[in-house]
């Protein structure tokens, strides 16, 4: 009941703070049966969130034990079925008792229930898979040997994707693998259970790997993500128009996981490529910068009429809605500041940006919407209390959206200014620019087709 009642605040505080959540092969978590998760770790607590917010059934996590140092914590966490293992790096914590959370493993497994665990160990910035642990292969491993191997442990591995890990309304994808063929590492356990263990731990890196956006040298991000800011939209066009029911999230992840690999591709096969890549798209940027534009501004061609149209419909749209967004932000800037200082002031570690803008928001705005509340009720009774009450978190998304309306028209004005007065510019701009994606082209049809002839020569 505990666990049932903490899931679904956070599936509405989730619901809230994303702007979406989608969960990609959910079908190849079973309704029945015992489940082992193993799953990527980018975000500290805020993965498990998510993952308890899109799976239906109850996760046993397997946490570190530092996080039951607090009592009335160590309580909460073991009514909602979370296993404290210690990691031999934790010297104060006592590694010996992990025979104790591995025991308590087994016996979730034999009861069909699911067990939830991030193998990495700890979370980092940087959009790779760490080297896993052991855990997770051991544990399948002794639970099948207990049972004779009848057990039927479905191993299931998953990715999980924050489009971004420092902004409120991001989106998220869950990415489900398939479940890993466990036969082949039952005949090797009994004979040699180190053997096995490395090889299970070694298939479950490999799925992770496959299901998340991989930059294994991390010298690369950066220039991985020049390269999807001007490239990303090109290639989003072309794949929604070959599959007409790909959803826009699942595009976007595929795009990136591409680019990631194609860049690891030829820094490993060809790195004086990526060199002369990175620089011209440097000097690409230097340029953008200096001329105060941004790539979308000289993508496509547009003409000072369409400009002109856009910026009155925009201008229109932003005076009808200033009333609503003057509210909106009356009611709601105290709150929202005092969680930004919040996140400023005491979060150095930026994978929990995420979680300290959840806590720390939720919490402040909760306190200044009950105090507004009963404020209204005191002054114009209950009716009026509760209306003035839905209209704040209302007003305050509308406010968001109308300041990033009223950035961009600033942006359309002073582009339209700037291609008026510098029309040559922007015309050199546009060829510098397709020079790139050519470029990009002839680089991705030779790691497709290097990709497609290893493909060819598997089979």
């Amino acid at each position: 009941m505990i666990y049932k009642f903490i899931q679904n605040i956070i599936k509405i505080a989730l619901a809230i703070f994303f702007q979406k959540i989608e969960i990609r092969h959910g079908e190849n978590i079973p309704e029945r049966g015992p489940v082992l998760l193993a799953v990527n770790h980018p975000d500290s607590q805020m993965d498990a969130f998510v993952l308890s917010s899109t799976i239906k059934r109850k996760v046993h996590y397997i946490a570190h034990a530092g996080l039951f140092a607090n009592k009335l914590k160590a309580k909460l966490l073991q009514s909602c079925g979370v296993i404290p293992v210690s990691r031999k790096r934790d010297e104060s914590e006592d590694v010996g008792r992990n025979v104790e959370a591995f025991q308590e493993c087994y016996e979730v497994l034999e009861k069909e229930k699911v067990i939830g665990i991030f193998p990495e160990g700890i979370s980092e910035m940087a959009r790779r898979v760490r080297k896993i642990k052991t855990g997770a292969a051991r544990i399948v491993l002794e639970s099948e040997r207990r049972n004779n191997y009848e057990l039927g442990v479905n191993l299931i591995p998953i990715g999980l994707h924050f489009f971004s890990r420092s902004r409120f309304r991001s989106r998220v994808l869950v990415n489900v693998g398939r479940p890993i063929d466990l036969q082949p590492y039952f005949s090797l356990n009994g004979k040699d259970n180190v053997e096995a263990v490395v090889r299970l731990t070694a298939k479950i890196q490999e799925s992770l790997e496959h299901l998340t956006v991989n930059v294994q040298h991390t010298e690369l991000d950066r220039f991985v993500r020049d390269i999807e800011s001007i490239y990303r939209d090109d290639l989003m066009t072309q794949t929604l128009a070959d599959h007409k029911s790909s959803k826009k999230i699942v595009a976007e992840f595929v795009i990136t996981q591409k680019i990631a690999d194609c860049v690891e591709y030829f820094h490993e096969n060809n790195p004086q490529k990526v060199r002369d890549m990175e620089e011209k798209i440097s000097d690409y940027k230097r340029k953008l910068k200096r001329l105060h534009l941004k790539d979308i501004m000289v993508r496509e061609k547009t003409s000072i009429k369409k400009l002109f149209r856009a910026e009155l419909t925009g201008i229109a749209k932003a005076i009808v809605g200033f009333p609503l967004a003057v509210y909106g932000v009356l009611n709601n800037f105290f709150p929202y500041r005092i969680t930004e200082f919040i996140v400023k002031k005491f979060i150095d570690d930026k994978t929990k940006i995420l979680m300290a803008l959840l806590l720390g928001g939720g919490i402040t705005f909760i306190l200044f919407y009950g105090a507004q509340f009963f404020l209204v009720w005191y002054l114009a009774g209950y009716l009026w209390a509760i209306l003035y009450f839905c209209t704040l978190p209302l007003s305050g998304f509308f406010a968001l959206d109308y300041g990033k309306e009223i950035r961009q028209i600033q942006e359309r004005i002073s582009f339209s200014f700037f291609l008026f007065t510098n029309k040559h510019l922007i015309g050199k701009m546009r060829r510098t620019r397709n020079m790139l994606i050519a470029e990009m082209n002839s680089c991705k049809d030779e790691y497709l087709e290097k990709m497609n002839k290893e493909t060819s020569g598997n089979k």
